[in-house]
């Protein structure tokens, strides 16, 4: 089982009441499933308010495309690099990553600039 290490920043650390936390996970256990069910399930009393500010949301609910991905409001970054950045082979599975042992996974809130 593949232990994975998670960052929060910004109001996320105020949210979950803490700066950085380990998960196990199941083996073949991807990025969305971290982000959907793992850390709400440990995080219950804050898992609406994570889901209204990490996701884009429609009338209180997680907005998915035409592939079942959903929408993600927050910078993701895996080892240092955007999840939407990470190639395996030729392809980029962001979301689909899958996790591996002593991955390093941050979530950043969107920036903004001028």
């Amino acid at each position: 089982m593949p232990k994975v290490n998670v960052k929060y920043f910004a109001n996320l650390r105020e949210l979950m009441g803490m700066k950085e936390e380990k998960y196990r996970v199941e083996d073949g256990t991807t990025l969305m499933d971290l982000l959907l069910n793992y850390i709400p399930d440990r995080h219950r009393n804050a898992s609406e308010s994570w889901k209204r500010q990490v996701f884009e949301t429609e009338k209180g609910d997680i907005r998915f495309d035409k592939e079942g991905l959903p929408s993600v409001e927050y910078l993701v970054l895996i080892n240092g690099i955007s999840c939407n950045s990470i190639r395996e082979g030729k392809a980029c599975p962001g979301l689909k990553y899958r996790l591996k042992n002593e991955d390093y996974i941050s979530i950043l809130p969107p920036v903004g600039g001028g």
